[in-house]
């Protein structure tokens, strides 16, 4: 548990009172391959912070195709990313538009966001580190929108790369395809071009 301390305060520090709030309304859950926090069609009103393993969230068209939106990794990766839940649902109470599911065994702290949002409510210590969670949240989607229509798609892998240099071990290239928008066969010649440039 203290490394979710740890990854509390790399957003905003966290007093070990706030802390003792928090452990309280949170409990350890394991989700395994191919199960689902979160789906469409319902409302959706849990978050966690994740301890091990992978979800993305991705959205089906019509077609039955699929768009990665985002990886949910855990703590340890030291991303802004590891609180996960479907926020529009969770935070509107409406039905829920994307999928969150394990592409790994999963660990996490699971809670209810009523309960979440009480504490921010009561406590302020707690609702500044919610407050700076959600601006690294959105400037972190609105880089990701600029690169993803300013880049070429091998800079955008290799950017990929970069943030999220444990991931291409845990998850299909097709997920990785989707998030930075190209088609598996592309970023298998994206990935063939690099290692030749070796």
């Amino acid at each position: 548990m203290q490394e979710v301390r740890k990854y509390l305060n790399m957003v905003s520090p966290i007093s070990k009172n706030s802390w003792d709030q928090i452990k309280e309304i949170f409990i350890e859950r394991t989700y395994y391959k191919g199960e689902f926090f979160a789906k469409t069609g319902r409302v959706e009103s849990k978050l966690g912070i994740l301890l091990d393993g992978v979800f993305r969230a991705y959205i089906s068209k019509d077609d039955g195709s699929q768009y990665t939106k985002t990886f949910f990794t855990p703590i340890h990766f030291k991303t802004p990313i590891s609180f996960v839940g479907a926020l529009s649902s969770m935070t509107t109470s409406t039905i829920n538009q994307v999928n969150i599911e394990a592409l790994t065994k999963v660990k996490l702290l699971e809670g209810k966001y009523e309960d979440w949002l009480d504490l921010i409510n009561k406590n302020r210590e707690i609702s500044e580190w919610s407050r700076k969670l959600t601006e690294l949240f959105f400037r972190g989607k609105e880089q990701n929108e600029f690169e993803y229509f300013t880049l070429q798609a091998d800079n955008r892998y290799k950017l990929f790369k970069e943030r999220y240099p444990e991931l291409e071990n845990l998850v299909n290239q097709y997920h990785i395809a989707q998030f930075i928008g190209i088609t598996p066969t592309q970023l298998s010649r994206i990935r063939k071009k690099i290692l030749l440039d070796k």
